[in-house]
């Protein structure tokens, strides 16, 4: 049952550590395989490594949603980075949705764009997606409050999985290699020696693309290993869900598939420090309550899958982008707080951009 509701990409992509190469990409996720994509059409070589398969970790085990901005509301991430900030971030995000789905070039990705709720879990809440809406609006977004919750109608939703590997197809072959564990960077003169096994490789430029992995590599780079649990079940003949909803500030989230089956996730803030993990196996704890929260949706079908994770988070809750100090040659691409699929496609194209 800790199977993810995803299938993982049909194709494999074995291989090895390469002695020489121009740039080399760790991480097989969304943000690797976007980094992949940008480079390729930048005429850039370059070659990515995947410790296990392609969309392995958080990027095949999340729920598909495509939201604009962060899971702070509107209202919180104008006071918390301003009001200029906040509306670039919700642009970008914007971008990346349009920009990504494009890039799979018409392969079936499960996408779709029917909207999604921000459903309050207190009146403290609520009062910040009233201002949330009126902000939004000022500042040119789509958004309205229909008395009940936020409704923003450009959101969306895909098949995480199959969305990177839409990406990864349209690598030349050979770029991709599977079943690498890098363990060891070692900036030198003008390259940067990788360590994989008995196994090293020389590379002008290396970047991290390894999200909630990336201290396991680099320590000092402050990114927040935290596990997010799922549960999904089979079909039912009734729509229990209209669009992708997100409430109580983003901990907990729950879609319908066109096919019928419901899936749900969150509930973190029930025991935070638990969930301060590499671990991505899922817990009896969060789970029930995932239980108990799909049946209150109104499903009765049997649960099928159960699931985890793993994240990585920021201390600001934006991605790090761009070079990483104090490691000549090496960049990094990851910290996507849960929004992965939101951020990934743009904060790769600025880092394609800065190689």
């Amino acid at each position: 049952m800790s199977t993810p509701f995803w299938a993982p990409p049909p194709e494999r992509y074995p291989g090895s550590l390469p002695a020489r190469c121009d740039v080399l990409v760790i991480g097989g996720g969304i943000a690797g395989t976007s980094l992949l994509w940008h480079l390729a059409h930048r005429r850039i070589d370059a070659v990515l490594v995947e410790r296990q398969h392609v969309a392995w970790g958080a990027s095949g085990r999340n729920a598909g949603f495509l939201l604009a901005g962060v899971a702070s509301s509107y209202a919180e991430a104008v006071r918390l980075y301003g009001r200029e900030k906040a509306r670039e971030v919700w642009e970008i995000t914007n971008e990346n949705h349009d920009r990504m789905v494009e890039a799979a070039r018409g392969q079936d990705v499960g996408h779709r764009r029917r909207g999604s709720a921000v459903l309050p879990s207190d009146q403290e809440e609520r009062a910040l997606l009233v201002e949330s809406e009126q902000l939004l609006r000022e500042d040119g977004f789509i958004a309205h409050w229909d008395g009940r919750r936020l409704v923003n109608p450009r959101d969306g939703e895909i098949d995480p999985a199959a969305m990177v590997a839409a990406l990864a197809r349209q690598a030349r072959a050979g770029v991709i290699r599977e079943g690498v564990s890098v363990t060891a960077l070692r900036p030198r003169a003008n390259e940067v020696v990788v360590t994989a096994g008995d196994a090293e490789c020389e590379a002008g430029v290396v970047i991290l693309a390894t999200n909630g992995y990336t201290s396991q590599l680099v320590p000092e780079v402050k990114i927040q290993p935290t596990r997010a649990q799922m549960l999904a079940t089979a079909p039912s003949s009734r729509r229990h869900v209209d669009m992708p909803v997100y409430s109580h500030h983003g901990y907990r989230y729950w879609r319908q598939l066109p096919t019928g089956e419901v899936l749900i996730g969150g509930w973190r803030d029930t025991t935070l420090e638990t969930e301060k993990t590499f671990d991505d196996e899922p817990t009896p704890e969060i789970q029930s309550l995932l239980e108990r929260a799909v049946r209150g949706l109104g499903t009765e079908a049997e649960i099928t899958h159960r699931w985890a994770g793993t994240m990585g988070f920021t201390e600001s809750g934006l991605p790090m982008a761009g070079p990483l100090e104090g490691m000549k040659n090496v960049y990094i691409c990851a910290g996507f707080t849960g929004h992965g699929m939101g951020f990934a496609f743009m904060t790769a194209m600025q880092v394609a951009e800065m190689i």
